[in-house]
């Protein structure tokens, strides 16, 4: 009989690249730490060396996010911040959004959605003007 194993990393998320776009999704009920921040941090610059690619961030109800957390997102992506396509279909996930939305003021562009094919289309519109604005330079 199998059992279940705790994953081999202990992150409240799942990253991955689909069409130039990064997508970020949150586990249901994930209370967002520093530490996962920093490792959140790392994995976008990792996966998208150019800077530039936009991120569709899936977030479900009962998210925590840590002010120390937020913070740290606030002054990294200040300076050169992916835009955020941000996905939230409850309505308490929804109300957390569009308060950082509009207290924090982030400098990099950011939207919520209610309906995850509108994210993505935008998200998609980020990434092709980028291209347009940052193309890129030979064979990478």
């Amino acid at each position: 009989m199998l059992s279940w194993e705790k994953p081999a990393f202990d992150q409240p998320f799942e990253l991955w690249r689909e069409e130039g776009v990064l997508h970020l999704v949150l586990a249901k009920g994930a209370h967002v730490h520093v530490k996962h921040m920093k490792e959140f941090i790392r994995l976008v610059a990792a996966m998208d060396r150019s800077g530039h690619a936009p991120v569709m961030m899936e977030y479900p109800e009962h998210v925590v996010v840590d002010e120390r957390a937020r913070a740290l997102l606030r002054r990294v992506c200040g300076a050169h911040g992916h835009p955020v396509a941000l996905f939230a279909s409850h309505f308490t996930s929804r109300a957390q959004a569009e308060l950082f939305k509009h207290v924090e003021r982030p400098a990099f562009p950011f939207r919520v959605f209610i309906v995850r094919e509108a994210a993505f289309r935008w998200a998609r519109e980020r990434r092709q003007l980028a291209a347009l604005l940052h193309p890129v330079q030979g064979d990478r």
